[in-house]
This record gives C-alpha cells, structure tokens and sequence, in this order.
C-alpha cells in the first residue's frame, strides 16, 4: 500500500473516532433552559440560538468529515483504479448508516455516486430555524423534558414517548434523547437519509454540481413532507430564516 493509501486509512480512522458519541453512557440527561424565564423576546431568541447552535455545528462538522472521507476515497479511485479493502468498508459502513437503497445490488461506485448525495451538511440557519418552529423556542414539553427540538418520531417500543393526544392505535413516539446533540444528530440523519427528504438532497445536490450556494433558504422547499401543513410549514421556515437573519451558507 502507497503512503497515500496509509494517509487515507488514517484519515478514515479519525472519521470513524470522531463520530463516536463520548457522552458518558452514565451521564445524567442535559438539562435545558427555561427559555420561557425570558420577558424579552430579543434575549430569550439568543439565548436559543446560544444553546443550540453548537451541537448543530459539532454534528455539521462530523458530516463533513465524513464527506471529505468519501471525496477522498473517490480521488484515490481515479488514480489507483480500484477501491482498496478499507475503503470498500467505510463505503458500506456509510451506506447502512445513511440508507442507501438497494445497496447491495449495487456497485461500490454506484453506492459512493449515492452516499455523496447524502452525507452532506444541512444550513445551520435551516436547522435553527427549525428548531425554533418546532419546539416553540425551546418552550415545548417535548425540548423541556426530552431533548427533542425537531418534532422527531420513532417507531420502536420505549424509544420515547407516546403523545398525551395519540389516539389507543397509534404506533410512533415522540423520540427522547439525553442531550441536544443527540437530537440534532438524528434530526440531520433523518433529513440525509430518509425517502420523504429526497428532494432536499437532490436540490442540495444539484447547487453543489452548479458550484452555488446551499442555503436554508434554498433547501426549505424540500421539507413538504416533514409537517402536514405542507407549504405552509415551508413558507414559515423561509420566513423564520429570512426574519432572524439565519441565513448562512452550508460549505
């Protein structure tokens, strides 16, 4: 193996470390703050962002590592003309995690193509606002209690908890997570792998062969399906975005 391919391997080997989540599996559940304390609407919106900003940044951040893994993989291709061993495994790895579709059908080329679609930053203004819609800035008793800012659902016995409005029949819960981190996590996971958001990706996708920005506001349209309200879910997040001057560009 070339020193290029050994420099890679250990590239690769960082990524893999720094998506381990290290928050102590004893570790009480975050607390949140009252964001409701605040009499000033100005102050209690910082303060929102303030909080949380930084687990949208440190996941952003993993996501992108993760990219530069695959884009790295994808170089060493073009030269040495085939995959080696460890790079068809984080290949497959990423492919599970993300979702790729009819992944074993494919060819490692074929699932790279796919991976490069998804594992890809989400516009911090677009998560915040979000955030911020969902969770009644922070007010709700789903942010309160359980760390879920995003209104996300799951689907497994005891992963969160039932609705107090959930009629006997219903399946899902509201997810429950012991830090926000851990929510904006799945939050983004959701929005790169799940079928609803394809269109999301693939607008996501097409500014980034257009050399354009990606921005919040550019990716909102994506997001029909993640509320009933369809368009008008879309058309509050773009303002939300426009009014708290979170627009930013995802590099």
């Amino acid at each position: 193996m070339d020193i290029k391919r050994l420099m890679l391997a250990a590239f690769l080997l960082i990524v893999v470390l720094l998506g381990i989540n290290f928050w102590p599996p004893s570790a009480p559940p975050e607390a949140v703050p009252d964001f409701a304390a605040y009499a000033r609407v100005a102050e209690k919106k910082q303060a929102f962002f303030d909080f949380v900003r930084p687990s949208i940044q440190i996941e952003n951040s993993l996501i992108l590592a993760e990219r530069q893994a695959l884009l790295a993989i994808k170089a060493s291709d073009a030269i040495e003309a085939r995959y080696a061993d460890f790079e068809v495994e984080q290949i497959r790895q990423l492919a599970e995690k993300y979702r790729v579709p009819n992944r074993e059908a494919l060819s490692d080329n074929e699932v790279l193509t796919n991976l490069l679609s998804r594992v890809d930053v989400v516009p911090e203004g677009l998560a915040l606002a979000q955030a911020a819609n969902e969770s009644a800035w922070g007010t709700s008793r789903f942010a309160r209690d359980y760390r879920n800012f995003f209104g996300l659902w799951c689907f497994t016995e005891g992963c969160g908890v039932k609705p107090r409005q959930a009629s006997a029949e219903s399946t899902h819960q509201v997810a429950a997570f012991d830090s926000v981190r851990a929510g904006v996590a799945y939050y983004l996971l959701t929005l790169n792998s799940h079928p609803a958001y394809a269109a999301l990706r693939a607008r996501r996708q097409d500014l980034r062969v257009a050399g354009q920005a990606v921005t919040g506001d550019a990716l909102a349209a994506g997001l029909l399906r993640y509320s009933e309200r369809g368009q008008d879910y879309v058309d509050e997040i773009k303002q939300m975005i426009r009014g708290n001057g979170l627009e930013s560009r995802a590099d």
